[in-house]
C-alpha cells in the first residue's frame, strides 16, 4: 500500500498536516501526543507551576519584596492562560485544521500580552524576540540570531540594571532568571509559530494509491 506523500527530487518525505512546524519542532516534541483538550490541560498545569515559580523568583530578585495575594493571583492567572492557550495551540497544529489553530495562535498572543504588564514588562524584550527567533524557522537565520541576541542582551540587562542588589546576589539572580525565560519562550513561540507546515517549493502532492493483492 502507497499512502499519501509529498515527492521533492523523487523522494517522498510523508509529512502530515497536523505535524509540529519546524518552527517549533524542537519544543513542540517535549508535549504529550495529546488532543487539544489533554495539550490545554497540560499546558495550564505548567503555566501555574511557572507562574508561581516566577513569583517566587521575584522575592529573591527584590530588595525589600512586598507581595499581595491579588498580585499573586494575577500573575498564576495570566500564566495560567498562556500555558493552556500554548497548549491548545499543540493540540490543535497536530489534529490539523489551518482556521483552528489560526483562531488560538491569535487569542494566545493577545491574552500572552497580560504577563508582560506591571513589573511583567521587563521581560517583554527578552520574550518576544527570542519566541520570534525560535518559532520562526521559515525567517533568513540572520535575523533569528539578530532575535536571539536581543532577547538574551535584554535578559542580562534588566538583571545587571538592578543596582540595589549586591554583586553576588545580582549573579545569582541571573543564573535563575534565564532558565525562567526559557519556559517563557518556549511557551510563547507555540503561539508565534506557523500555524500548519508549509510545502517545501517544488514540491508535489502524490495521490493516494491503493493495491490490494487477494
Amino acid at each position: 500500500m502507497r499512502r499519501l506523500g509529498r515527492s521533492t527530487g523523487g523522494s517522498v518525505t510523508g509529512t502530515a498536516p497536523g505535524e509540529d512546524p519546524a518552527g517549533a519542532g524542537l519544543i513542540g516534541a517535549l508535549w504529550p501526543r495529546r488532543g487539544p483538550a489533554g495539550s490545554l490541560a497540560v499546558g495550564l498545569v505548567v503555566g501555574v507551576v511557572y507562574g508561581a515559580t516566577l513569583r517566587a523568583w521575584m522575592r529573591l530578585a527584590s530588595a525589600d519584596p512586598s507581595f499581595t495575594w491579588s498580585g499573586t493571583g494575577y500573575i498564576v492567572g495570566a500564566f495560567a492562560v498562556l500555558g493552556a492557550m500554548a497548549g491548545l495551540t499543540v493540540g490543535l497544529r497536530r489534529r490539523g485544521g489551518r482556521r483552528a489553530v489560526l483562531a488560538a495562535r491569535a487569542a494566545g498572543t493577545l491574552l500572552s500580552l497580560g504577563c508582560f504588564v506591571a513589573a511583567g514588562a521587563a521581560m517583554f524584550p527578552t520574550v518576544v524576540p527570542a519566541g520570534l527567533a525560535l518559532a520562526r524557522s521559515d525567517w533568513p537565520r540572520r535575523l533569528r540570531a539578530a532575535l536571539a541576541l536581543i532577547g538574551v542582551a535584554a535578559a542580562v540587562a534588566v538583571v545587571l540594571s538592578m543596582t540595589e542588589l549586591s554583586w553576588p546576589r545580582r549573579i545569582v539572580t541571573l543564573a535563575t532568571y534565564l532558565p525562567l525565560c526559557v519556559v517563557e519562550v518556549a511557551l510563547v513561540a507555540q503561539l508565534y509559530s506557523p500555524s500548519l507546515p508549509r510545502r517545501a517549493p517544488g514540491s508535489r502532492t502524490e495521490l493516494a494509491v491503493t493495491v490490494a493483492r487477494r
